[in-house]
């Protein structure tokens, strides 16, 4: 099968080869079939050869090798194509940035890596026509959306396209490895496959995760409006590599700035010029409801929190508790507003745990230098999530803490004044049915005292999905507000139990719009 290749990447190869065939080493990743091409020739799967440097693999072809398979590319992308390439090659950078921070993947390898969501988009394409025009709303959604929604509409998805097309070592390894943890419902799990360090195995789940992750880069860079986009980035920066905040941002900066010496030296800046500013604040976020008792309870909930009260959130999962935890720190009455807002999680192991909350000594054990998220909080609001999933032992730490209004960093002598700091405590299970079972400490629950709330699922509330459908088809600009009206469309939203809430709402509206846009 002959895949489509960029233009300006094929022009700009094309003379390198008259004018300077050692650059071709160095521009060859920058358009992904090409770089898939050159990956698949070297790395072929009846061979022995597994070479993942793209220096190295240049070298191994030969430059007559190269200049062949560029020439013989006759199949091109059209121009209003060139944002996919924008994503492809932003998420790649990052990809191989975040690579940077661990010796156990080549930034080659992460290169190649955060190509696999820009290669499954033109697999897709190249296979079913139709998939172009999905394919500028596909691209802004998370993956495992993705999977979902191809996978209702054509019967695959494009995980299972990168798995027909790319079978040499190691990425068939890894491309198996997201589809394990995206199976075809789009319910991601990445906890079922997390492998023991040091193993070959590491390497190649890490490597998925830098293809999942370094897409969400992509889009905040593509997307700032759709702000889902950088808090999730972020959020699994330090889920996935334990990467803090502050350094994240600076990944995403530091992305951008290579990708326009990039677009710079392929001459299309100025079609990919986009703004660059500063979208980084955090915007006032709204939490509503047109069920009258929760309304009633959320009331509540924002007198409490204007009195600078501890909170825990607790509710099933894609409730809102992350929005409705921002909704707190924004409202007008927060005393702490215009201060920190930092979010951690609790589901890591302790050691780890210890050095985010409490930072590092720097050169400790060679480690740089670290505050610590409660430093870093000081003054603002601390989102602690999956509160419930808190080490025992850390526990313990944590309410030392507390007490002594002091804490050390990992490696320190000297101790630290423990911040004024508001937490908002989040979990999935009320915290004290957890105490009251001897599986969480009492003493930590009743130091922190805090005000108690359940957001209540989308079957409890049923005034609130149409309200809430109506703002995602405002929030993604779906212009579907005729089928919300439809019989059926109607029956759904009144009867559906969504048991994944706001995610299940979500996919179905996708869907909705997807089909619509493939029969316009």
């Amino acid at each position: 099968m002959s895949f489509p290749v960029f233009k300006h990447t094929i022009s700009r190869f094309r003379e390198l080869l008259k004018e300077d065939g050692e650059k071709i080493s160095y521009l060859i990743k920058y358009d992904p079939i090409i770089a898939y091409l050159i990956f698949h020739e070297v790395n072929k799967p009846s061979g022995k050869i597994e070479i993942t440097n793209f220096s190295q693999m240049v070298n191994y072809l030969g430059l007559s090798k190269i200049e062949q398979i560029i020439l013989e590319r006759d199949l091109f992308l059209e121009e209003e194509d060139l944002f996919f390439w924008v994503y492809g090659i932003l998420s790649a950078e990052i990809s191989s940035l975040i690579s940077e921070k661990f010796s156990h993947i080549h930034r080659d390898e992460a290169f190649f890596a955060g190509l696999l969501p820009c290669l499954g988009l033109i697999f897709m394409m190249n296979e079913f026509p139709a998939y172009r025009r999905i394919i500028n709303f596909l691209i802004k959604l998370p993956l495992e959306d993705r999977v979902y929604l191809e996978q209702s509409v054509f019967g695959t998805n494009n995980i299972e396209a990168l798995r027909r097309n790319i079978l040499s070592k190691p990425f068939r390894e890894v491309v198996n490895m997201l589809n394990k943890i995206f199976p075809q419902d789009g319910q991601k799990n990445i906890k079922t496959y997390v492998p023991q360090r040091g193993t070959i195995l590491q390497s190649i789940y890490d490597l998925a995760l830098l293809s999942d992750l370094s897409a969400y880069g992509a889009q905040a860079l593509m997307f700032p409006s759709v702000v889902d986009n950088r808090e999730l980035f972020l959020e699994l920066s330090k889920r996935y590599f334990r990467i803090k905040e502050s350094d994240s941002t600076e990944i995403l900066q530091n992305a951008m700035d290579r990708f326009l010496l990039i677009a710079k030296d392929f001459d299309v800046l100025e079609e990919v010029r986009f703004s660059t500013e500063t979208f980084y604040k955090l915007k006032k976020f709204k939490f509503e409801t047109k069920n009258p008792i929760f309304s009633n309870m959320l009331k509540n909930l924002f007198e409490e929190n204007s009195k600078d009260r501890n909170i825990f959130i607790y509710g099933e999962g894609a409730v809102g508790k992350r929005l409705l935890a921002a909704a707190l720190h924004t409202a007008d009455d927060n005393p702490r507003r215009e201060k920190p807002f930092v979010m951690i999680f609790c589901d890591i192991e302790e050691e780890t745990l210890e050095e985010e909350f409490f930072g590092v000594k720097e050169g400790y054990l060679g480690k740089k230098g670290k505050k610590g998220v409660l430093q870093n909080a000081r003054e603002g609001t601390l989102v602690i999530k999956e509160f419930d999933s808190m080490p025992k032992s850390f526990q313990d730490k944590f309410e030392k803490a507390i007490k002594n209004r002091k804490y050390y960093r990992v490696g320190d002598i000297n101790p630290i004044d423990f911040p004024d700091i508001k937490f908002i405590l989040v979990g999935k299970e009320d915290i004290r049915i957890k105490v009251a079972m001897g599986e969480f400490s009492s003493s930590l629950v009743k130091l922190l005292d805090p005000f108690f709330f359940r957001i209540l699922p989308l079957r409890e509330r049923r005034e609130d999905v149409f309200y809430i459908a109506g703002e995602i088809v405002k929030k993604y600009n779906l212009n579907i507000e005729d089928k919300l009206t439809q019989t059926e469309v109607v029956e759904k939203l009144k009867t559906d139990p969504f048991p994944n809430n706001l995610r299940d709402l979500k996919r179905f509206l996708f869907l909705l719009y997807i089909q619509r846009l493939l029969k316009s």
